[in-house]
């Protein structure tokens, strides 16, 4: 049984090490060098202060962290309408397939109603998985509306 949970600043330490096995798995992020520092004080604001943002993790019935969702909340810059988006969802190499992401999402998608959002944007630019992770999130009602593009310099 998985239960969706916020994050509390005691799970940061295993936030953490999530973060260091998706920056590994990562060949965008591979690329550019991780700072711990700023992982875990960006996860203490958004576990404090809920209005900028959320940590929602999926647990176990052992309470083991299968995956996390770091999600934010902001006013577009050209508009007054309030946009919910992912930082990053993380699962597990060894719990993907399961529920865990599905749940991360749903439990995403109700904070954002509650926080007022107008609508939520996602996306992926890890280059893990990419075209299961858009087939994921269009099986969820998120519509495909464009692609960001990087350049290294």
């Amino acid at each position: 049984m998985y239960r969706i949970e916020q994050a509390k600043i005691s799970d940061i330490p295993e936030l953490l090490e999530i973060a260091v096995q998706f920056w590994n798995e990562s060949p965008t992020y591979q690329q550019r060098p991780i700072n711990l520092d700023k992982v875990k004080t960006q996860l203490q604001t958004l576990i404090l202060y809920p209005s900028q943002g959320c940590v929602l993790i999926c647990l176990d019935q052992d309470n083991n962290i299968l995956g996390s969702f770091v999600g934010g909340l902001q006013q577009e810059w050209q508009s007054d309408s309030l946009m919910a988006f992912d930082y990053c969802i993380f699962v597990r190499p060894e719990n993907r397939g399961s529920r865990t992401a599905y749940l991360l999402i749903q439990a995403f998608i109700s904070w954002a109603k509650e926080q007022g959002a107008d609508w939520i944007q996602v996306g992926t630019a890890t280059k893990i998985n990419t075209e299961k992770t858009i087939n994921f999130y269009q099986k969820l009602g998120f519509e495909h509306t464009g692609s960001f593009l990087e350049m290294a310099i």
